[in-house]
This record gives C-alpha cells, sequence and structure tokens, in this order.
C-alpha cells in the first residue's frame, strides 16, 4: 500500500489500518501528481517547482488582464460570468484549505522562498508568518470576490431589465 506522505498511518492490528487525511492534503498531492506527468522530462524536484511557479505566475497575470480586458475591450455578460466563476472557485480552495495549494506544492518542491504578499508585508515593516499571509491572501480574495460578486449580481439585474 502506498502511503502519501501528509497522511497518518494507525494500525491497531493487522486486518485494521486507518489513514487519516485532509482533503486539502489529498488535493494538493494529486494536483502535484498531475504536474509531475505535465512535466514527465524533468526530474529534479526544484525545477519542477520552478515550473509550476511560472504556470502559476502567469496563470495569475493572466487572471489580471483578463478582468482588465473585460472592462476595457470587451462588454461580454457570459465572459464574466465565466471569468467570475474560474475565480469563484480559486477563492473556494483560498477559502477552505486556508492557503493556495499551488504555493504549497511550489514551497515543497523549491523551499521555503517569500510569495507577493510578504513581500508587500515586508513594505509595512510587517513581521511576515504564514498565518499573516494566509489571513491578508483570504481577505484580498474575500473582498474581490465580493465585488465580483456584485457585479455580476447588477450586471444581471440589469441584463434582465432590458429584458423586459
Amino acid at each position: 500500500m502506498a502511503e502519501n506522505e501528509h497522511c497518518t498511518t494507525t494500525s491497531n492490528t493487522v486486518k485494521e489500518i486507518k489513514i487519516t487525511c485532509t482533503i486539502s492534503e489529498l488535493i494538493q498531492d494529486g494536483i502535484e501528481n498531475i504536474l509531475r506527468y505535465l512535466f514527465f522530462w524533468e526530474s529534479d524536484d526544484k525545477k519542477i517547482g520552478m515550473m509550476i511557479q511560472l504556470l502559476h505566475h502567469a496563470f495569475i497575470y493572466g487572471m489580471i488582464l483578463w478582468y482588465i480586458y473585460l472592462h476595457t475591450f470587451s462588454d461580454s455578460y457570459l465572459q464574466f460570468v465565466v471569468y467570475s466563476f474560474i475565480f469563484f472557485l480559486i477563492w473556494i480552495q483560498h477559502l477552505f484549505c486556508k492557503a493556495c495549494l499551488i504555493y504549497n506544492i511550489e514551497v515543497k518542491l523549491i523551499g521555503n522562498h517569500p510569495n507577493f504578499i510578504d513581500n508587500i508585508l515586508h513594505i509595512f515593516h510587517i513581521t511576515p508568518s504564514n498565518d499573516v499571509s494566509n489571513g491578508v491572501l483570504l481577505l484580498v480574495s474575500s473582498l474581490i470576490m465580493g465585488m465580483l460578486g456584485f457585479e455580476l449580481l447588477f450586471r444581471t439585474i440589469v441584463g434582465i431589465k432590458n429584458w423586459f
């Protein structure tokens, strides 16, 4: 039986085995295995972690650029719904896992490295810790999700109003 490094296994007898894992750890391991499969040519954990970090940053910047595009050049309601749904999924994983799962995979593979929030905390002379960084991440993503939710609600109301 393959044992997960995050899970704890206890056994009282030969027939009884109990494995305790959290859902976030299982999801994190699943995502890591998928990404290792995608980067099959590389076996060095640090290089795989750097490639994951590159994809993570590209995704974040892509979401920011998509938001700017949606409010500057496009008036597509469907695109905004898709954008809001994707951000909702990101927000849910931040909320229930108490951190960004992809960042946790990066830390596991690369080692502890500062994230964007830690750099901002240093500017304000706040000592970064995992709890503070995760709290700021959850606060910012919750504020953004709230604003997107209100915008989606108001766009829906205006669309229904204009339809009649």
